[in-house]
């Protein structure tokens, strides 16, 4: 993703495979339906990195940087998914 466009359309992709609406979401991140609208769309050109941030955590997700060019394996990131859910007082 290299644009604020991209990123509109797969948190769309990622929101879509959740079955949730634009208005549940945006509910549940603090703002409107026509601001998500617009972000999914690539016409969010106002949106905050607040939002963002909102956005994914309203969906579960935080955000992470990746070098460009070197996308993790699906075995990398099953591993890291496997081992953030093994920390904490409650892990075993």
């Amino acid at each position: 993703m290299n644009t604020l466009p991209d990123l509109g359309a797969e948190f769309q992709h990622l929101r879509e495979a959740t079955a949730r609406t634009q208005s549940d979401v945006a509910t549940s991140a603090g703002m409107q339906q026509t601001a998500l609208s617009r972000f999914e769309r690539g016409r969010g050109n106002d949106f905050s990195v607040g939002k963002l941030l909102r956005l994914a955590h309203a969906l579960g997700y935080e955000l992470a940087f990746v070098k460009a060019g070197q996308r993790p394996t699906l075995a990398e990131v099953l591993e890291e998914r496997k081992q953030s859910r093994n920390v904490g007082p409650d892990s075993r």
